[in-house]
């Protein structure tokens, strides 16, 4: 990449080589202007415990939580209570919303049966959710098909979110601070 000059780097990587990649980019002094995730690794709670300030920049494009959205908060509150210096990750969201759908489904079919409670889970329609997106319902094919990717970056050991606009907390830092500035 640093003889190609390449204005960015599109990676799918998982936690391992996203370290890898970091430290050969800091020993070759070489900064692209971005680096673009299409999977996990690069905004895992351990790439940025790990890397420190050489972590900040990468823009990771996955299925993320809306900050702005109240049911957010309130989990970012309990993950903070219960297991402080974790961020929230597509895990923690995914696992939640999971519980969200089953209590949902489960109210509404009003029993334990197999079938009611199949119906019910096709007909999800909860509005107050944490991903980003309008809300989770589930096509003819069961897929979420409302659920939204976003664009996060690393910043100071956080992650914040880029897009889409509404639900954005921050604007993008392009290009990357180059590595051999950071201290």
């Amino acid at each position: 990449a640093k003889g190609a000059n390449a204005d960015a780097l599109l990676v799918v990587s998982r936690l391992n080589d996203a370290m890898l990649i970091t430290r050969e980019l800091v020993k070759q002094r070489w900064t692209p202007q971005a680096i673009l995730s299409m999977g996990p690794g690069w905004y895992e709670d351990q790439y940025l415990k790990t890397l420190g300030k050489l972590s900040d920049g990468p823009i990771s494009l996955v299925p993320f939580q809306d900050p702005n959205k109240k049911l957010t908060k309130v989990l970012e509150a309990a993950l903070a209570k219960a297991y402080p210096g974790i961020n929230l990750s597509t895990n923690h969201v995914y696992t939640f919303e999971a519980l969200l759908i089953a209590a949902d489904a489960y109210k509404r079919a009003g029993s334990s049966d197999p079938k009611a409670l199949a119906d019910a889970i096709r007909t999800t329609n909860i509005t107050d959710n944490v991903s980003i997106g309008p809300g989770i319902q589930f096509n003819a094919k069961g897929q979420n098909d409302k659920l939204k990717c976003g664009a996060i970056q690393n910043r100071g050991g956080k992650l914040v979110t880029l897009a889409p606009k509404g639900a954005a907390n921050a604007k993008p830092e392009w290009p990357m601070a180059s590595y051999q500035n950071r201290a």
